[in-house]
């Protein structure tokens, strides 16, 4: 019999996270000169219920968090206020950079008042996509696969991606649309990264839209289109489907649970990528959102507190040795696995997502 996924179940055991920097009076005195709020779109579980209740505790400032589950509702609801934002920090993929930079939505990090840059992992800290035009424009937070989650009690591990359009698996399978895209360029011969096409975008055009006219033909193998974790995890426990499309987060979440699921990268490949958090443009807590982003980078508890949490690898160092050895094993890809990975490319994500929003809606709509 299987239990419904709740919040609380999949968060649960979390461990107290320390703020050790948050008693250093140089980070906290500047917060005191403007409201005492801080306006915050993330993820679920990107900040913990400890975390929060400590930095709030110890600065006064406190924490207004609006849950997002996706990067395009995000970005339209920034371009809709105008410069006039909302929020003072917001979580920006790291592939996405590109769209919120070049619309004038983010304001470049200054290290010089991020003392806590220092606890980043070192090949995240310096990786091509926390920049461009010269400048930092998020703090990195998690780190990302993308593969297959599938139900291990009804299905060996998947070598390929072929599953997913097998007319045996018809009505049981499940992802989200622009994160599969680009695997299935893979699968179909095309570059998923789009590297290849960037001098010439019409080549890209041409590969979209087949990826888009084959993934139409096979709507019929899909359940249903997913758009936040949550949605496939309880699709998965709930016997709706027996292997989705998806992210190492999700199945780690599952897998600690002590749901039957498994987790693979297919020999097409996966992609990898990033989430942090980044400051809007023209920030109204502007010293706030610098507290806020020094306390949380500056414990490598907090940091295991956010892998349990999300089930992502984090980007804070100091956070997997922390971990138990169960949490790692389940953390950890095979060698072969890691090597199927490639990082998205932020420059020609600027083009390629583009179109594969549109051939998104298309989709949909067919």
């Amino acid at each position: 019999m299987t239990r419904p996924m709740t919040r609380r179940r999949l968060i649960g055991g979390l461990g107290s996270v320390g703020l050790g920097a948050l008693a250093a009076p140089s980070l906290i005195r500047s917060a005191y000169a403007q409201d005492k709020t801080l306006n915050i779109w993330s993820y679920s579980g990107f900040i913990t219920d400890d975390f929060r209740q400590e930095f709030e505790e110890a600065t006064g400032i406190r924490l207004n968090i609006r849950l997002v589950s996706d990067q395009g509702e995000q970005y339209n609801l920034m371009v809709s206020e105008g410069g006039s934002h909302s929020a003072d920090i917001v979580c920006v993929a790291g592939h996405r950079f590109y769209q919120f930079v070049d619309a004038g939505l983010l304001e470049p990090i200054d290290l010089d008042r991020l003392p806590s840059w220092s606890e980043v992992e070192e090949e995240y800290a310096v990786a091509e996509w926390v920049s461009r035009r010269g400048q930092i424009w998020g703090v990195p937070l998690v780190v990302v696969s993308s593969g297959l989650i599938y139900n291990s009690n009804e299905m060996e591990a998947p070598e390929s991606l072929a599953v997913m359009f097998d007319p045996a698996n018809a009505g049981k399978t499940t992802y989200q649309i622009q994160d599969f895209f680009p695997l299935v360029m893979n699968y179909l011969g095309y570059d998923g990264s789009a590297r290849s096409y960037a001098h010439d975008h019409a080549i890209a055009q041409r590969a979209v839209d087949a990826t888009r006219d084959f993934l139409i033909d096979h709507k019929d193998k899909v359940r249903r289109y997913y758009d936040a974790a949550t949605e496939v995890q309880q699709m998965l426990v709930n016997g709706d489907v027996r292997i989705a499309a998806g992210s190492s987060g999700p199945a780690a979440q599952l897998i600690l649970d002590g749901f039957p699921a498994g987790y693979t990268i297919p020999r097409e490949g996966g992609l990898a990528y990033a989430y942090g958090f980044n400051i809007a443009a023209n920030a109204a807590n502007l010293d706030n959102a610098y507290t806020f982003l020094n306390a949380l980078l500056s414990s490598a508890e907090n940091g295991a507190g956010i892998v349990r949490s999300t089930g992502y690898n984090s980007a804070i160092k100091g956070a997997e040795a922390l971990l138990t050895d169960a949490e790692r094993s389940v953390l950890t890809l095979s060698s072969e696995e890691r090597a199927r990975l490639s990082w998205v490319d932020v420059e020609t994500a600027a083009f390629i997502f583009d179109l594969i929003d549109t051939a998104a809606e298309e989709i949909r709509a067919a």
